[in-house]
């Protein structure tokens, strides 16, 4: 048999100064990185004597940038290992991984990366090789990121008995070849790496040889039993990782009928798409973009449930705020990310922008339902959040603070927070009005009509008035800007002037 076990590979390991890597379509492979070797073992009583030179020929072929160069073995190209003869093939490499250890260990992400580079070489070596390539991942080695072929002429699948011996090859055969059929449209060497590619996603079978064969010849070897087990939950949820699966399902399926499946380029592209949507905030993103703000939040709970991730947490709770209106939920995240990582400033930049969002109508209702109990400690969250922005960007948000005091109906402070944050300290120890921070002057409009101070508001929205006329005149501003102050001015001249008819009528 060609898996070689117990004393035979103890045998092999040892007299090679190699470790075992796995079953290739012929043989087995070992690597020796140190030596800079990878072998290949074939019994001798599975070649004849014309693939024997055509073995030898492959060792004086010009070098290909894809593929593992042939080489003489150091001490012939026949060995004897534990009473049992091999045909040695040996290739010069110093690659430490194959394919077999990247899909079997690595992270979703990083399997998919793999066999995505692995299609994409696979053209490639098929001209090399002919049309009958068949690579499993064994034959596959990784250096750096790039895939490279351990080559053997085409010769197309080994022996009933050698493809019985090792259950793995056999779960890689077309249902054509199990029944002996020709290959059709299907190309088995795509069909075996469309094996490799459904092993990201879920567990290869395992099942007697026997009943893998029969599955093997009605082209089911997958179907009739779920293999969800090596992706998170949410990530079975994304619709680039649901479409390349139905591809593969496609692909090795009965009859491959969808043309991307046939195509290893397309194939590829469609992996590099599920891999991109593996990375949970560019799932979460595509589906913002796509209008489904709701649907961005859930999938980035379920992904938080399986990796918790600051910058998630961040994304989730503006999509919260910005897209669903629920600042309540953006809030009840952003406490996860604070105590997560307190040290880092954004979550509380977050949390300044979810309460300032706050409708007055939400946080009376809640203020009447707890007796002030939740009011307080949104009060408490803003000042915590605040204090420990950065110095320097306290300023770029004190108009958020305001708004914040606003909303939870602190007029008296949020008045004297803004008067605190529009007059600037000099070097000489005077102070000068910010008149040009049209945002916290409007703040400041807005406390004094909120105190019933109408004739101070008015004063204050005269001056916004007359520092937007400034700066539209020397250009200090852009229009848009300043178009944004504008409104912002027009409704609060609106609210006075409707204050103030409601007074003069009672």
């Amino acid at each position: 048999m060609t898996t070689v076990d117990g004393d035979c590979t103890k045998a092999v390991e040892e007299e090679l100064d190699a470790e075992y890597a796995g079953v290739g379509w012929w043989g087995s492979l070992y690597r020796a990185p140190r030596r800079r070797r990878w072998y290949r073992l074939v019994p001798v009583e599975e070649i004849s004597g014309q693939q024997r030179v055509e073995l030898a020929a492959w060792q004086d072929r010009p070098r290909r940038p894809d593929l593992v160069p042939v080489v003489p073995g150091e001490r012939g190209d026949q060995r004897q290992f534990a009473g049992r003869w091999f045909q040695v093939v040996c290739y010069e490499s110093d690659a430490r991984r194959s394919l077999a250890d990247a899909v079997a260990e690595g992270a979703p992400v990083d399997r998919a990366e793999a066999v995505a580079d692995v299609l994409r070489a696979f053209p490639g070596w098929r001209e090399a090789i002919g049309p009958d390539l068949v690579a499993l991942p064994a034959d596959v080695v990784l250096a750096g990121h790039r895939p490279l072929l351990l080559p053997l002429p085409g010769w197309g699948p080994p022996s009933l008995g050698e493809v019985f011996a090792a259950p793995e090859r056999l779960a890689h055969l077309t249902p054509e070849a199990v029944r002996g059929l020709p290959p059709g449209d299907r190309a088995p060497g795509l069909h075996a790496l469309g094996v490799v590619a459904r092993h990201i996603f879920e567990t290869l079978p395992d099942d007697d040889t026997a009943r893998l064969f029969r599955r093997a010849a009605c082209g089911a070897v997958f179907d009739d039993q779920r293999r969800d087990g090596r992706l998170p939950s949410w990530m079975r949820k994304v619709e680039p990782v649901r479409t390349v699966r139905e591809l593969l399902r496609d692909l090795t399926g009965p009859r491959p009928s969808h043309q991307r499946a046939t195509d290893p380029l397309r194939l590829a592209d469609a992996l590099d798409e599920a891999r991109r949507a593996m990375d949970p905030k560019t799932a979460v993103r595509s589906l913002r973009a796509r209008g489904e703000p709701r649907r961005a939040v859930a999938l980035a709970h379920a992904a938080l449930v399986d990796r918790p991730d600051y910058d998630l947490v961040l994304l989730a709770a503006e999509i919260a705020r910005a897209d669903l209106r629920e600042p309540l939920e953006a809030l009840s995240l952003l406490e996860r990310a604070v105590q997560a990582d307190p040290g880092r400033p954004e979550a509380y930049a977050e949390q300044l922008s979810s309460i300032a969002g706050l409708w007055s109508a939400v946080l009376g209702r809640l203020a009447d339902a707890t007796h002030g109990s939740f009011t307080e400690r949104l009060h408490t969250t803003a000042h915590t959040a605040f204090d420990r922005l950065p110095p320097g960007a306290r300023g770029d948000k004190a108009h958020e603070m305001a708004r914040c005091l606003i909303a939870l109906g602190r007029f008296e402070e949020a008045n004297r927070f803004v008067h605190h944050w529009l007059n600037e300290l000099l070097p000489d120890g005077t102070k000068r009005l910010m008149w040009w921070r049209f945002d916290l002057m409007l703040d400041y409009a807005d406390t004094f009509l909120l105190l019933d101070r109408d004739d101070s508001a008015a004063q204050v929205a005269e001056e916004v008035r007359k520092g937007l006329r400034r700066v539209r005149e020397n250009g200090q501003m852009g229009p848009r800007e300043i178009h944004e102050h504008g409104m912002r001015l027009a409704d609060f001249d609106r609210t006075l002037l409707e204050k103030r008819n409601r007074e003069t009528g009672a």
